[in-house]
Order: structure tokens, then C-alpha cells, then sequence
């Protein structure tokens, strides 16, 4: 799901589910497809299984040894499924050549773009192919709506996907723990959460320009109260929000703090 090809069984409720049953100990792989797929429900034609384990093994949540499988994180990660999200998305970073993280990354590229023209994601997948230059499909695409809704790198609007990844970036500054109060150069906090947020800041910003789905995380964490973004005056360090003359930072940003 993440290494590689995106497949639609694989979902984030289903990866929850798994790690559950693990919480209290190890389950042979045999013990655990039976409690998730009963044969007498499911028969022969229904084998989500093996995608959805895939995925939490690739993940790092569960491992399998001599088909027994075991949770591989503290209990704490799987406490909720939220908690899941969160070491999810710590994660995410080191399958830079999965279809997962290009898609994410080329869709975040589009800019407003987006919201014009054919918006539904299972039609995306020839331009999410030419933009990547790897074999997107439109079940792939099916996939990559329910983790990069499920993620929070945005919201659903029927096939239509807004890119606003604030729940994405709080889980980044929740697992950096960056210190509250002190106020950070544009430039530090780009550098902060560049490790683990470059899926959607790409990998050059230096013209200084943060990309539409970007922006809207960070106006809708200024808003929350999460962050403060500030056009300090005087400052040499200006990136470019993308314009929102609506939002009182609709431009220009030159610090953030953590509140």
C-alpha cells in the first residue's frame, strides 16, 4: 500500500482493526483471517487479508514471524485509531517511492487547479501517471482517498478532494514537540517539519512560495489557535502564503509560533 502499488482493501479501518485484535498478544496469521474474514461469510471470493496486513507490516505495526503475527509498537499507538493516524504520518517519510507519497506529492503540486475541470479523483489517474511517472490506475486512486482522507491531508467532497493538510501538520508538530511560545523564522519551521512534511512541501522551496494546500493548513491552524503565523516587519525571511485576501495573513508570512 505504501512501498508500493496502492490497493483499495487496504484500508486504514481495517489496519486498525488488525492491530486490535494483536493488542493483547500474538495470533497465528490463520487465527486472525478467521476472525477478520469467517470463511462461512466471506467463502473464497472475498480475500481482503493479505493487502491489509501488508500494510501494517510495512508500516511497522505489526510483524510476522513463522506466520504468528505480533504488534510491533506500543500500545499507546493503537490506543484509538487517532493515535494510529498519528505514528502513521511520522511514518510516511521513508517510502518516498511508493505510489502513496508521489500521488500526494503531485496532487499537492496542482495548486487551485484543482477545483477546476474533471474533479473526480477516480479519473485522475493519467494525469497522476504522467505527473509521477508510475502506472496510476483508478483503483489506485480509490485507495489513495481513503488514507489521504483518513491522514488528514485534506477533506472528501463526494470524489472530489480539497487539499488542506492540518491535520497532517499538527500530527508533525505533536511528534517534533517543538517548543511553545518561541517564535520561529518562516525559513526554521519550514526546516523543522521539512523531515517529515516534504510529501507536501516538495523538495525545493527556494523561491520561497508555499503551495495552495499548504496554505490552507497553516491559515486553518492559525485560526484554531494551534500556530500564529505574523508578517513581522523589517524581517528579511518572506515566504508567500498563497493569496487569500480574505484570511488576515492573505500573503506574505515571515515568522510562526507554536502556542
Amino acid at each position: 500500500m505504501f512501498k508500493d502499488k496502492m490497493v483499495t482493501p487496504a484500508t486504514p479501518e481495517r489496519v486498525y482493526t488488525l492491530c486490535k485484535i494483536l493488542e493483547k498478544g500474538s495470533k497465528s496469521v490463520a487465527e486472525i483471517r478467521e476472525k477478520m474474514e469467517p470463511a462461512e461469510l466471506t467463502g473464497d471470493s472475498m480475500i481482503y487479508f493479505p493487502s491489509y496486513r501488508a500494510a501494517a507490516e510495512e508500516l511497522g505495526l505489526i510483524t510476522n514471524s513463522d506466520q504468528m503475527l505480533s504488534l510491533s509498537v506500543d500500545l499507546e499507538h493503537v490506543q484509538s485509531i487517532n493515535a494510529m493516524r498519528r505514528y502513521i504520518n511520522t511514518k510516511l517519510h521513508t517510502f518516498p517511492n511508493g505510489q502513496f507519497y508521489k500521488v500526494t506529492q503531485a496532487y499537492f503540486t496542482l495548486g487551485t487547479t484543482v477545483l477546476s475541470g474533471n474533479q473526480s479523483l477516480a479519473s485522475l489517474g493519467p494525469q497522476m501517471t504522467q505527473l509521477t511517472g508510475v502506472s496510476i490506475d483508478a483503483p489506485a486512486m480509490h485507495a489513495w482517498r481513503f488514507w489521504v482522507t483518513f491522514l488528514g491531508f485534506g477533506y472528501l467532497q463526494d470524489m472530489f478532494f480539497i487539499p488542506n493538510a492540518n491535520v497532517f501538520i499538527n500530527d508533525i508538530l505533536h511528534f517534533l514537540n517543538i517548543s511553545k511560545g518561541t517564535i520561529y523564522s518562516f525559513s526554521k519551521f519550514i526546516e523543522l517539519i521539512s523531515p517529515y512534511a516534504q510529501i507536501i512541501i516538495g523538495t525545493d522551496v527556494s523561491n520561497h512560495q508555499i503551495n495552495y494546500g499548504l496554505s490552507n493548513a497553516l491559515r486553518t491552524l492559525h485560526d484554531s489557535g494551534i500556530i500564529k503565523l505574523e508578517h513581522i516587519l523589517d524581517s528579511s525571511d518572506i515566504w508567500n502564503l498563497h493569496p487569500l485576501k480574505a484570511h488576515p495573513i492573505s500573503g506574505t508570512v515571515t515568522n510562526v509560533t507554536i502556542l
